[in-house]
């Protein structure tokens, strides 16, 4: 069975990702495809930037099932419309920070979860909570660096999640650390590697190629969200969106 995994990147900016990327991690049986929203935000750092971002998720959900995608993957670690979009598709979708953190609890215990800045912490801990795992939940740490300047400060980057990673497995026994952003996308090796030099050898998770293969998992064993959580939304009058058609296609 071949799986078609659509990546959706839920903000404006072009250049964030690109196919290549995922590249390495391609088979016969496994292609992706890859969106950004057409109306949103430039990038995901606040509550009030992943609000803006939803509309344009749903739309580019039903777009991609529609055209024949058989698992959707949400770009963001704040799992921005989630649960919505499993309400308007049927095929699985993933959020790369409730795919980590599970992942994270299973190969150690308890996790940290370091990302960009330090105003996403009260959004952390809420998805930690949401997803029951506080008590595997270690703690968080920021580097500080606005997600659109990652790709020229890479090095600084680096350094930076290496040292908040040492920091919390001495400092709060993570026993696994999740590259809280899909912006650190290909980091994950660099610091593990440095990571065991220092004299501890814990799974770094990078949320991108973990959540393609956990969707592509799930598509090769026919598994997708309970119908019986996840209701498709009732018809009614709606204004002010491009979602045209959304309820008829929603309830298809």
């Amino acid at each position: 069975m071949k799986s078609i995994v659509h990546i959706i990147t839920p903000i404006i900016t072009e250049g964030i990702r690109s196919l290549d990327d995922v590249d390495p991690f391609l088979r016969a049986d496994l292609e992706v495809r890859h969106s950004l929203i057409k109306n949103g935000p430039a990038s995901i750092e606040c509550a009030a930037d992943e609000a803006l971002s939803v509309p344009g998720i749903l739309e580019e959900a039903i777009a991609a099932e529609q055209a024949g995608a058989s698992a959707i993957i949400i770009d963001c670690m704040g799992d921005p419309g989630l649960e919505a979009c499993r309400e308007v598709v049927s095929i699985p979708v993933l959020g790369p920070a409730q795919t980590c953190m599970h992942y994270a609890s299973m190969l150690g215990q308890k996790f940290a979860f370091i990302t960009v800045l330090d105003q996403l912490k009260p959004m952390i801990d809420g998805l930690a909570a949401r997803y029951g795992l506080m008590d595997n939940y270690a703690g968080f740490g920021a580097i500080n660096v606005p997600v659109l300047d990652i790709e020229e400060r890479i090095d600084d980057v680096i350094e930076q999640l290496f040292e908040a990673s040492l920091h919390s497995i001495t400092k709060s026994r993570a026993g696994a650390i999740i590259l809280g952003c899909t912006g650190f996308f290909g980091c994950a090796e660099a610091i593990a590697t440095r990571l065991e030099a220092a004299g501890y050898t814990v799974p770094v998770l990078d949320p991108i190629p973990l959540a393609l293969h956990a969707a592509d998992a799930l598509v090769k064993t026919g598994l997708s969200h309970s119908g019986s959580i996840y209701h498709k939304p009732r018809r009614k009058a709606l204004r002010g969106y491009s979602l045209q058609g959304f309820y008829d296609v929603a309830n298809s």
